[in-house]
């Protein structure tokens, strides 16, 4: 990405970049850098003719970037969010300035599902405790293109057309079972799964992967379902499906935490798989811990041979 028929990228002029992008002002950035205007500006210049490309464009008095500017503006996050731990282990500060392992996660995500997957990576604290972001998949995406995530777990692939590169590796795949109290499922259990129509239902909300896969199958099989409510977080979800009020969906893997709470499972919805996904800003993680979850969770949880799968933005 960085040698083209000019020779190797000047990464001083990557570091001028890099400021300038994160600052959104050329004048800014200078005033930062103890440079002058025109000096910061010669250099931005000699990096997009290296680059053969405008790595910014004015929008008012702001510098706003370019879709190339955004990619660029990706590998250089890591090019010297890499060089701050170098420097930091050559001085020998590791200990106390470990590098966190950012993970964002769908709210939507069952958390016994979520523990069993991020398990391969807590015995080692080597590089720096696990932080957990939450939130939509927008935002998540958001937050990693700014470099702030190293890991995504998400139920649905990534849009296509992103600016930045994301790789998107499927982790597992499970199946949907319908969960409720022993009392309702029972009164749903004579020709399921089209005994649900009419059924009250609790689901995920429309802005989740499982909620879209739901949708889809109850449709290709002609039945409507009576929602009584829908929810952004699955333990919620659960909690109000124990009362008794409504049948609910959820990963087949979570069936043991799912019967402790006294619930009973009504089937398995025939041909309807879900996955889970872990998007990642790099083809091949140089975190170890980052590594272990996507190499060694499947193992333990796909009920299919885990697979390999890469997609780069359009």
């Amino acid at each position: 990405m960085f040698a083209n028929g000019n020779g190797w990228l000047n990464y001083h002029h990557l570091y001028y970049f890099w400021r300038v992008a994160h600052e959104g002002s050329l004048s800014r950035a200078a005033a930062q850098l103890r440079l002058s205007h025109s000096t910061l500006s010669t250099q931005i210049r000699a990096l997009e003719e290296h680059l053969h490309g405008e790595l910014f464009v004015r929008s008012g008095r702001s510098l706003v970037l370019t879709a190339l500017g955004n990619d660029i503006l990706h590998y250089a996050n890591e090019i010297f969010r890499l060089g701050m731990e170098l420097s930091e282990s050559v001085d020998g500060k590791t200990e106390m300035t470990k590098t966190p392992l950012h993970v964002g996660v769908v709210s939507t995500i069952p958390k016994r599902l979520l523990y069993r997957l991020l398990a391969p990576a807590l015995p080692r604290t080597e590089q720096g405790p696990l932080r957990l972001h939450q939130g939509s998949l927008e935002q998540l995406l958001s937050l990693m293109s700014a470099g702030g995530l190293h890991l995504i777990l998400t139920e649905e692939k990534p849009p296509q057309g992103l600016s930045q590169h994301i790789y998107c590796r499927p982790l597992m795949d499970t199946s949907i079972a319908v969960y409720g109290t022993s009392q309702l499922v029972d009164a749903y259990r004579e020709h399921f799964p089209y005994s649900l129509a009419g059924a009250p239902m609790l689901l995920p909300s429309r802005s989740s992967g499982l909620r879209a896969l739901l949708e889809e199958w109850l449709s290709a099989h002609k039945i409507r379902v009576r929602v009584l409510g829908e929810f952004d977080d699955m333990e919620t979800l659960r909690e109000f499906g124990s009362q008794g009020h409504a049948l609910f969906p959820l990963p087949s893997l979570c069936a043991e935490s799912s019967l402790d709470l006294g619930i009973d499972s009504l089937g398995v919805l025939p041909n309807l798989k879900g996955a889970i996904y872990g998007l990642s800003p790099e083809r091949r993680s140089h975190r170890m811990d980052v590594r272990r979850i996507l190499e060694h969770a499947p193992a333990k949880l796909s009920e299919l041979s885990p697979r390999l799968e890469v997609l780069e933005p359009t």
